[in-house]
């Protein structure tokens, strides 16, 4: 019986450890190396590495609640800091010039459409005929 309820709370923190935190993409036009975190046990942060080797994408994976700051090379050249807070709600990225941040986990917006009709439509009458 303690066995059961030990596995039972364990599948419970799981899940609702999967949904408290929201990761996030980075993404640039330049190549993005060099990835050094402050404090790594807040937000992992990684390359994605596509077949074009751009390697201009980076994505944050937070672990727990708390702030931080994540240094990244872009070009070779310039270093580009990133200030990361992270609740249990969301994660909050400063902006940086010629960066995009998107959430991942975020629910698309919803939009609304309206498509004219079509030339010749009678009113649910075809108008091939």
């Amino acid at each position: 019986m303690i066995k059961k309820i030990f596995i039972l709370l364990i599948i419970l923190f799981t899940l609702q450890s999967a949904e408290a935190f929201e990761d996030c993409i980075i993404t640039n036009d330049g190549k993005l190396t060099d990835i050094s975190i402050e404090h790594n046990d807040i937000a992992d942060v990684y390359p994605l590495i596509t077949i074009m080797n751009d390697r201009n994408t980076l994505i944050v994976h937070p672990l727990k609640a708390g702030k931080t700051r994540v240094c990244v090379l872009k070009n070779n050249k310039e270093k580009v800091m990133f200030n990361i807070e992270v609740t249990e709600e969301k994660t909050i990225i400063d902006e940086v010039k010629g960066f995009d941040i998107l959430t991942i986990d975020a629910p698309p917006e919803v939009y609304e459409y309206e498509l004219d009709l079509p030339p010749g439509y009678r009113g649910g009458k075809s108008w091939i005929n």
